[in-house]
């Protein structure tokens, strides 16, 4: 319980910065990897606390540009321009609600997307929902992927000691040595490579 209460923290705080924080999804496959989940509930479960987390911080973030937006330092003009962009996401709510979906799903940083949300004013719940969704799968799916290799990891290490990896390493190495010993001049002015000229 205190590791998840942990993650949450920290899931949390690299989420409200507004840049320079390393990707969550990194940090739940680093988690993954080094503390693998025995079932995989428990891969959904970590999945789930930290997409809270994620949601909560990018909440406060985009509200911190909310407050920004009302402040003395946005123009009226500025303000009117972005009130646009506010009516454009209402008009098609479900379209941007689909495409918010989608990019929560990817792994690419959400901290500008949720910036530039927060400074058009429009309805967080709009977004904090289907990026909820969206990274509560694509976390789970990054904590899997680290609990999975970090099962198989010892597997794929222990053949590298056998004598199939060194017998191919060898021999590459063979290659690579009759590669630089070749006579190219040779080689290329032969009838044998002519398409190569």
């Amino acid at each position: 319980m205190l590791a998840l209460a942990l993650l949450f923290l920290a899931v949390l705080v690299i989420n409200v910065l507004p840049a320079f924080a390393p990707p969550t999804w990194m940090v739940l496959a680093f988690y993954g990897f080094n503390f693998p989940p025995a079932q995989l509930w428990q891969a959904w479960q970590i999945g789930l606390v930290a997409a809270l987390a994620a949601t909560a911080g990018r909440w406060l973030l985009a509200r911190f540009a909310q407050r920004v937006t009302h402040s003395r330092w946005v123009n009226a003009a500025m303000r009117d321009n972005l009130d646009a962009v506010a009516e454009a996401l209402e008009r098609r709510r479900a379209a941007s609600a689909l495409a918010f979906l989608m990019f929560a799903l990817s792994p690419l940083p959400s901290n500008l997307l949720f910036l530039a949300y927060g400074m058009t004013r429009a309805p967080l719940a709009w977004l904090a929902l289907p990026f909820f969704c969206g990274r509560f799968v694509s976390y789970s799916l990054a904590l899997a992927g680290g609990a999975y290799a970090a099962s198989q990891l010892p597997h794929e290490l222990s053949g590298w000691t056998g004598a199939y990896f060194l017998l191919t390493q060898l021999l590459l190495l063979a290659l690579v040595y009759a590669f630089a010993k070749l006579d190219w001049r040779r080689v290329l002015r032969s009838q044998w490579l002519r398409w190569l000229r």
